[in-house]
Order: C-alpha cells, then structure tokens, then sequence
C-alpha cells in the first residue's frame, strides 16, 4: 500500500567524504535547462531526484520504479527491496534517509463507476473537500485525500499494465497523503526510510490505520441503485421511491390539494400502492465501499 514516496538526504548519514554535485548527477539523467552551478535536478527512471551540495532529495511512486505502473499494490517487504536498488544506483545509504512524504493506497474493484460513488462521501471535519475533474480531494495542510478512477487514470497515462480485461473493471483509488509536517508531529520524531517496510514496522501499520480511519471519519449517505424497468412507467416508479425517501409524497400531495378533493384522496391510495410495489433492486454502494476498503488492511 505504499506508494509514492519522498527521502532526503544529507552528508551527515554519508560516512565518507562524497561530492553529491558530481557523483550523484553522474548517476541520473540530468535536466539540463533546469539546472545550474548551484543544483542539479533530473531522473532515475519515474524518481525526480534533486540535488545540491548539502543534500539529496528524491521523490516517486515506488510500483511505478519497479514495475512501470502502480495499478500494482507493493507486499510489505518490496519498499525496502525498491529503496535498495535505488541506494545502489545512487551510491547512497538510503535506507537512512529521511522521509518528506509517503503515499498510501489501494486500487478497489467496485460493482458501479468510480465516480458515482463521490456525491456519497460527504464532509470530513477539518479537511476541504472539492471535486475537480475526475478527483474527489479531501485536503489539509499536512494531508490529503484521493479518491478517483483509477483506469480512467491509467487510460491517460498509457499504463503498460492496463489490459483490456482491466480496462473492463471498474476500480476506484482511494490514497492519502503525508506529508514531512504531518510525520514528524504524529511520530513526535523524524522517520526514516528504513521504518516504512517489513512486517515488523509500527510506523507502516500506523499509516494505513490512519489511512483506514481517515476513510471511516469521512460523513456518508446510503443510496439506491438506480435499476428499474427500461420503460417510463418503471422510470417513473423509481423516480417515486427515490423522491419518497428524502421528502414524504403523500404530504406533497396533501399540501398541494384542497381539503376533500377526491382526486387527491384517490391518487393519494394509487401512490401508496405503488410505493409498495418492489420491481426494483436495493443496494448500498457506500457499504459495498466499506467493506472492500476494510479488505484492504486485511489483506495487505
């Protein structure tokens, strides 16, 4: 569930005396047009790394360094073997670095399209909530949340791991961000790269418990699946039942009509028929959501 992540690096975790302006540059393709005598900025693979003379800073989406796509979930012990790989190439002792921000998130097949499961994930105290575009945010300072579709998203990048059996599926990626801010005051200390992997890390168990319940605090309302006879006497039935959930029909009707009108007193019984007809199927989308969210912690 680890994905994206942010490490810094400076000369006092080096235990020799090491050139990062001229070691580490050699080591990534460099961006020529944005860098100059003061910093050198350029890629290893999808990581942007950023360097000065004091300091290292690297930043990227551990699945996407590995497998060129994060519509796979990293096991526990992959973002060690990752950060690894990415020390031997840099020459540095990653594993010491320190961290500036981690990603945690999970892609959820889902039954209906990603995006209409957003109007039912209400407010979260003390977090904006906004959409734009194809996201849904929840955002604070020193965190924030994602939720969107996550094969729309891959269909934009040319993810070369969406088959067409994916592309099928209905997925929806919920991720929350830390940031440095946020590590440093929950943890009361700096953590390092070495604390987020294995089965043994408390702060990896910590963040996808934050991640979990962040999920949960989130305020939700129940839906009804909107199916019914393709017709429009089964689109007006549900429509009826919908509308009878939020507001009650039989008063609409009796504050619309004068006192003893027989048309009313008869459509009056006709609606309350209807409303006990079930021609159609009842579901819960945010509990379908609930669940599948809780798996995820399980599983991983």
């Amino acid at each position: 569930m680890v994905d994206t992540i942010g490490l810094v690096i400076d000369q006092s975790a080096v235990n020799y005396a090491m050139d990062f302006m001229a070691e580490v540059s050699a080591k990534i393709n460099v961006d020529l047009e944005r860098s100059n005598e003061f910093r050198i900025m350029g890629t290893c693979k999808n990581m942007k790394v950023y360097i000065t003379p004091a300091r290292v800073h690297i930043e990227g989406s551990l699945p996407k360094f590995r497998y060129n796509s994060n519509l796979i979930t990293l096991e526990r012990e992959e973002p060690g073997l990752i950060i690894d790989k990415l020390s031997s190439i840099l020459g540095l002792p990653l594993r010491e670095a320190f961290v500036t921000r981690v990603d945690i998130a999970a892609n959820i097949e889902v039954e209906n399209n990603p995006r209409s499961y957003f109007p039912y994930l209400g407010l979260l105290k003390n977090f904006d909530r906004n959409i734009r575009k194809d996201t849904l945010y929840f955002h604070q300072n020193w965190t924030s949340l994602y939720f969107y579709d996550k094969v729309l998203e891959a269909k934009k990048h040319k993810d070369p791991l969406l088959t067409p059996d994916l592309q099928e599926k209905c997925i929806l990626r919920y991720e929350m961000r830390f940031k440095r801010q946020w590590l440093q005051y929950y943890f009361n200390r700096k953590i390092k790269a070495k604390e987020l992997y294995g089965n043994a890390s408390d702060v990896c168990c910590e963040l996808i418990a934050t991640w979990y319940y962040k999920y949960v605090d989130i305020v939700k309302s129940g839906i009804m699946k909107p199916r019914f006879d393709m017709s429009k006497n089964g689109l007006f039935m549900w429509l009826l039942k919908d509308y009878n959930r939020k507001f009650n029909v039989l008063k609409l009707i009796e504050a619309c009509s004068e006192k003893g009108d027989r048309r009313a007193a008869r459509l009056k019984r006709e609606v309350v028929k209807m409303l006990k007809e079930r021609d159609y199927e009842e579901g819960n989308m945010i509990e379908e959501l609930n669940t599948k969210v809780f798996n995820c912690t399980e599983v991983y």
